[in-house]
C-alpha cells in the first residue's frame, strides 16, 4: 500500500487520487494530513505539499486542489518525455509538473466552466480548448501521465502492486432516426416522397415505396448486422434511442410507432439501451425526466444511461440535471467536430462538479471517436478515416483504456455519403476487439 501525504484532505484531493491510484493504476493506498504519522511510515510514500520531507516520493503541489471555485489559470503547456505537460514545479520535484493538478483540471472540464465561444447549438468549441491548442488532442494525457507514475514509483518502491483494468471496448450507437421509412406517419411519408419528386429522385420514391410495402428492408435495418459482430467479437452494445416528440432537431420516428416498439423488444435482448435526450432537453429538465420515464416504460426497466442528442453539454447544468433524472452512465464526452480525448482520458470516471466541490454517482464513459466527426465535419472518405481511428485505437490500447465509438443509424445505408462506411466499421470492430486471432 502506498501511504500519501497532503497538508489537506479536500474533495479535490480524493477525487483525483481516487482516479489515478485506484481507478486507472490499480493501487491502494492511504491519504493523511499528519505529517508527524506519514513521516513515522516504514514503506512506499508518496508526499503531495510544497516541500520535500525525505527520501519519499516528492510531487509539488501547485495549489489548485486546496483551491475552491473557478477562475482564470495561467497555464503553460510545454513539452517534456515525449508529452505535454503543465502546472509545472520546482527542480525538487520528483515530476517536473504537478501531474494531480493537471489531471484533475482537464478531467473535470475546467475550462468549460469558464466563459468562451460557443457553437449555433451553445456548444463549447473544440478550437477554444487547450489540448486542441496545444495538440495533444489525440492523447490520453491523464492516461500516460499515470504510467509515468507508476514508473516513478515502482523506481523507489519495487514491492508497490499495481492491478490495473484491462482494456475494453464498449460499441455505442445512436439512434437518431431509428429507421429511414418504417414507423413514420403516412404524412411524413408523403412529404419526404414530395420532396424526393421535387428533387427528380425517382429511385428515392421507389425505395420508400419497396419499403413500406414490406419488398425490401428498410435502408437503416442493420441492426442484425451490428448483433452479427456482436457475436463474432463478444463486444458489448449500447443503443441509445431518441424517444421524444418530433422537433427541428429531432427527427425519429413516433415513439408510439409499431415498428419502434418492435425494434425495442429486439435489441434489448442482446444489448444495453439508454436515453439519448431531445435537443431541448438541456434547458428543460421536466420534458427530460418524462422522456426517461416514457423510455423506461417501453423497455420495463429503469433507464440509468444517457448520451446527449448533438452533444450538447453545458457545464455543469446538464450532469446535474441527469443525476436528478436517475442517470448514473453518460456517453457525451467528446467533441462533435474533432476526434480524440476532450477530458485527456480512456478511463471512467465520476463526474465532480466544480460548483457545488462535490463528487457525484454520475459515471462518465468518455468517447473518442465518432462516424459524424469524420465525414461531417472532417469531410473524410473510409479510406482516409481509417489511419485516425487505427491511431486512435492503438492510443487507447495503449493505457489500457476503454474504447468507446459512436455509430449513427444512418451511416450503415452505404449510399452516398456513406458509401463505404458499413465495411469500414466492420474493420474497426476487428481491430478494437480484444478477441485474438
Amino acid at each position: 500500500m502506498l501511504q500519501v501525504y497532503s497538508p489537506q484532505v479536500t474533495p479535490r484531493i480524493s477525487f483525483i487520487f481516487d482516479l489515478i491510484f485506484k481507478n486507472i493504476l490499480g493501487l491502494e493506498y492511504r491519504v493523511t494530513d499528519n505529517r508527524e504519522a506519514f513521516l513515522k511510515c516504514s514503506g512506499p510514500r508518496l508526499n503531495y505539499s510544497g516541500s520535500r520531507f525525505d527520501s519519499e516520493v516528492f510531487i509539488e503541489s501547485s495549489g489548485l486542489l486546496f483551491d475552491k471555485g473557478v477562475r482564470p489559470q495561467a497555464l503553460r503547456v510545454s513539452a517534456w518525455n515525449g508529452t505535454k505537460m503543465f502546472y509545472e514545479t520546482s527542480a525538487g520535484s520528483d515530476l517536473p509538473f504537478d501531474i494531480f493538478a493537471a489531471s484533475f483540471w482537464l478531467v473535470t472540464r475546467y475550462e468549460e466552466y469558464l466563459p468562451s465561444i460557443r457553437d449555433k447549438h451553445n456548444r463549447f468549441m473544440a478550437s477554444e480548448s487547450l489540448a486542441i491548442k496545444n495538440d495533444f488532442l489525440q492523447r490520453p494525457l491523464v492516461n500516460i501521465w499515470s504510467a509515468i507514475l507508476k514508473e516513478l514509483l515502482l523506481t523507489k518502491f519495487p514491492g508497490l502492486v499495481f492491478t490495473p483494468p484491462e482494456y475494453s471496448y464498449i460499441s455505442t450507437f445512436d439512434l437518431d432516426n431509428v429507421y429511414c421509412y418504417k414507423g413514420k406517419s403516412w404524412w411524413r411519408n408523403a412529404g419526404g416522397a414530395v420532396k424526393s419528386l421535387m428533387r427528380m429522385d425517382f429511385s428515392g420514391i421507389g425505395q420508400r415505396i419497396k419499403v413500406l410495402s414490406g419488398k425490401i428492408p428498410d435502408p437503416y435495418d442493420h441492426y442484425d448486422f451490428h448483433r452479427s459482430l456482436q457475436k463474432q467479437y463478444g463486444i458489448p452494445i449500447i443503443y441509445f434511442l431518441l424517444y421524444a416528440k418530433k422537433s427541428r432537431f429531432d427527427g425519429a420516428v413516433s415513439r408510439k410507432s409499431a415498428a419502434y416498439q418492435a425494434l425495442i423488444e429486439t435489441v434489448k435482448k442482446y444489448a444495453e439501451t439508454g436515453i439519448h435526450p431531445s435537443y431541448f432537453s438541456g434547458e428543460k429538465p421536466g420534458l427530460l425526466l418524462s422522456e426517461v420515464i416514457h423510455l423506461a416504460k417501453a423497455l420495463q426497466k429503469p433507464v440509468t444511461k444517457s448520451r446527449q442528442h448533438f452533444l450538447k453539454l453545458s457545464f455543469p447544468a446538464t450532469y446535474q440535471n441527469l443525476v436528478k433524472a436517475g442517470i448514473t452512465e453518460d456517453y457525451s464526452m467528446g467533441y462533435q467536430s474533432h476526434p480524440g480525448f476532450r477530458a485527456a482520458i480512456c478511463t471512467p470516471y465520476f463526474f465532480f462538479d466544480l460548483k457545488t466541490e462535490t463528487v457525484t454517482n454520475l459515471k462518465i464513459f468518455p468517447f473518442c471517436i465518432m462516424d459524424s466527426t469524420l465525414y461531417d465535419y472532417m469531410k473524410l472518405s473510409p479510406a482516409d478515416a481509417w489511419p485516425h481511428i487505427k491511431s486512435l485505437v492503438e492510443e487507447v490500447k495503449n493505457v489500457n483504456g476503454t474504447l468507446i465509438t459512436i455509430w449513427h443509424d444512418r451511416t450503415f445505408c452505404n449510399t452516398g455519403l456513406y458509401k463505404g462506411w458499413k465495411a469500414l466499421f466492420a474493420e474497426m470492430v476487428k481491430i478494437a476487439s480484444t478477441k485474438k486471432f
